[in-house]
């Protein structure tokens, strides 16, 4: 290989490197911050709650059926909502409790059931049942699931733990290879400009530098509907959506 061949793929890789490291988030000062609140709504017929036979391992796992609603309404307000704005590239630290995600494998069921992470952090994974799980994620791209990491966990391996690195979406199925009824979600965020919606529907994000983005809600089972917004310095800007059955 000749030195202007080298010296090229060298700057290549050099310049490939330099803009990777640069689309990755950076926390900096944010003056004259903006805020956007709102309220997710539902609309249709509430799907009855999913049931499971339960089929095996039934002295941790329990007898009979394992439900779950999944799509949880309540006086029309929709529970079981993340709201994040997309592709922000800087601004506010994210919260703590972000940088130290867990989930556990209890009674063979995922708890939480919806866990929000911060990407590149590292998710501790418990198993409290007396029997083996085999905890495997998916990253759900469209119509595509992108397996991220597929992790058997006897009862003698109570505890372990992955590095979240995720591609498009930061939208996260968990499944068990062992039983397959449990089901569990996870959102992982590449900034922390995020809200999980309270009880009545509502969320709040603050400190948002201000500027033009596009505002996603992803529900688990419902999908994503998206808005653009544009937030003033030190003001508010108001989003109200709605989901209604598949």
């Amino acid at each position: 290989m000749n030195r202007f061949l080298t010296s090229a793929i060298a700057f290549t890789f050099s310049v490939f490197l330099t803009g990777t490291a640069d689309a990755a988030y950076k926390v900096t000062p944010v003056t004259d911050g903006g805020t956007v609140a709102g309220k997710i709504a539902f609309s249709g017929t509430v799907p009855p709650p999913a049931s499971h036979l339960i089929t095996k391992d039934t002295h941790a796992c329990g007898k009979g059926q394992a439900v779950r609603q999944e799509v949880d309404v309540k006086g029309g307000a929709l529970r079981g909502v993340v709201v994040y704005l997309d592709k922000v590239k800087k601004g506010k630290p994210f919260p703590k409790e972000a940088a130290k995600p867990v989930v556990d494998q209890k009674k063979c069921a995922f708890e939480p059931y919806f866990l929000v992470a911060q990407d590149k952090s590292k998710l501790t994974i418990l198993n409290s049942d007396p029997v083996l799980h085999n905890i495997h994620a998916y990253e759900i791209i469209g119509s595509v699931r992108r397996s991220m990491f597929n992790i058997a966990q006897p009862k003698s391996k109570p505890k372990t733990s992955k590095k979240l690195r995720v591609k498009r979406t930061g939208h996260v199925r968990f499944e068990c290879d062992a039983h397959n009824w449990m089901l569990g979600w996870m959102f992982v965020a590449k900034n922390p400009y995020y809200a999980v919606v309270g009880d009545d529907g509502s969320f709040n994000i603050g400190d948002i530098p201000p500027g033009s983005y596009t505002l996603m809600a992803w529900h688990p089972k419902l999908g994503v509907q998206k808005k653009k917004i544009k937030v003033k310095a030190k003001g508010k800007a108001s989003v109200s959506l709605r989901f209604t059955s598949k």
